[in-house]
């Protein structure tokens, strides 16, 4: 200890303080996770230079704060074709490229990716838990303007 400071002295008055503080401020949780969780979570919460409680509670907030991805494809109401549907859109003079990647980063923040299917000229997005079809570029555009 420093020379010059006192320790202080934890009494049962300050004790009750803090319990009161903590009951009037506080919510308590209590979670069961796996054998060996607990060393994972506090290793990486450390490695953050966090207490294991702040980890868990920004972990949680986080995923609270992400955004929420729509669980099925929206279904094509009209019949126009993809070429007219595309030309309809704001998108006209924007290389496909841009497009395209715009969209993949768009997915990317859902965890999601693009896979074309070459023979129908369809595109799938796939989840970690589920997939999405969609019949022309169009309709994938439409999907990731909406997310």
């Amino acid at each position: 200890m420093e020379e010059g400071k006192k320790k202080r002295k934890y009494t049962e008055g300050v004790k009750q303080s803090n319990r009161q503080w903590d009951a009037k401020n506080l919510d308590r949780l209590s979670v069961a996770a796996p054998k060996g969780t607990k060393e994972r979570w506090k290793t990486a919460a450390e490695e953050q230079g966090q207490s294991l409680n702040q980890f868990i509670v920004n972990s949680v907030e986080s995923a609270i704060k992400a955004p929420q991805r729509p669980q099925e494809a929206p279904a094509v109401q009209d019949t126009t074709t993809a070429q007219q549907r595309a030309q309809e859109r704001p998108t006209e003079g924007i290389p496909l490229h841009t497009l395209e990647q715009r969209i993949r980063r768009t997915l990317y923040r859902y965890n999601g990716a693009i896979r074309k299917d070459r023979k129908s000229g369809g595109y799938t997005v796939v989840y970690e838990d589920t997939t999405l079809d969609f019949p022309d570029y169009a309709a994938l555009l439409e999907y990731a303007d909406k997310l």
